[in-house]
């Protein structure tokens, strides 16, 4: 049977980013996408000026009436940029019943950026994402989001292995231990690389890892959702967390050198298309 993801993300109508990245890329790992639009977007707001933002809460509230009311009951929740801390409040009700009914919890805690918390983001809302990522089985923050969740300053990149280690350590305990697996990305580790740091906890202990090549030289909108939703698509199906690390890099690595070869302008964001065919289910 084809699981459903419940997808809670942004639709922003011109831009490779968030559900128009999303959606077909958990389609094309064997998912099944459920959508749930927090906001409606006519573009994405790196690059654009002057862009429309339609607020959805009140139609979140509608959407997850109507699916309780039909017994749709997805096999994992996925979310990610967050409009409101009512919205988060809502989602937040949400995860806890479905993750009583066994639904696996995928949280990208879309917030920051470069070392700055975005515009919309209030203290209050940063909680709220911790409340979230309480309840999630998977986190995936960026390095300034992490530093955020944790509340730490954030340092310049590059940062050093035993604080990266720390941070993952951190986050573990942020989340009572009760997430298993965390990621974070866009880490620049001094004498080593560029990429993604993980820790799984396994039975108490917490193993730690990377997968790092070079830092690419420009930095696409959409590329933290395009990582997420190979990622997430990949351990739905059974991959090992290393695994699903290891290809979601090479995967977004892949299209980001295409994308600067080809001279597409930043603000379009990735090529992803053209590669969507290459993501296969692997096992292991």
């Amino acid at each position: 049977m084809i699981k459903k993801t419940a997808l809670f993300h942004d639709i922003s109508c011109y831009g490779r980013c968030a559900l128009s990245v999303i959606i077909p890329i958990i389609s094309v790992l064997k998912l099944q996408p459920v959508i749930f639009p927090t906001a409606l977007l006519s573009t994405h707001t790196g690059g654009f000026t002057d862009y429309t933002f339609l607020d959805l809460t009140a139609e979140i509230k509608k959407i997850i009436a109507h699916y309780n009311k039909l017994n749709l009951a997805p096999d994992c929740v996925y979310t990610g940029f967050l409009g409101s801390i009512e919205q988060i409040n809502i989602i937040s009700e949400y995860i806890t019943e479905q993750k009583k009914r066994g639904a696996f919890i995928f949280v990208d805690p879309v917030m920051a950026d470069n070392g700055e918390l975005y515009s919309s983001y209030t203290e209050e809302m940063k909680n709220g994402m911790i409340k979230l990522a309480v309840h999630a089985d998977i986190i995936t923050p960026n390095i300034t989001e992490a530093f955020f969740l944790l509340g730490m300053d954030c340092s310049p990149p590059p940062i050093s292995q035993t604080l990266a280690d720390k941070i993952i350590e951190d986050l573990f305990f942020l989340c009572g231990y009760n997430t298993k697996k965390i990621v974070i990305t866009g880490v620049d580790i001094k004498d080593k690389g560029y990429g993604a740091v993980y820790g799984e906890n396994i039975n108490g202990d917490i193993i730690k890892d990377s997968v790092l090549t070079f830092k690419r030289e420009k930095n696409y909108p959409g590329s933290g959702d395009i990582f997420s939703a190979v990622l997430c698509g990949l351990i739905l199906n059974g991959a090992a967390l290393q695994k699903a690390v290891e290809t979601s890099v090479e995967f977004l690595n892949k299209i980001i050198d295409y994308t600067t070869i080809e001279g597409t302008p930043v603000r379009e964001g990735l090529i992803f298309e053209k590669f969507l065919s290459e993501l296969r289910l692997t096992e292991g």
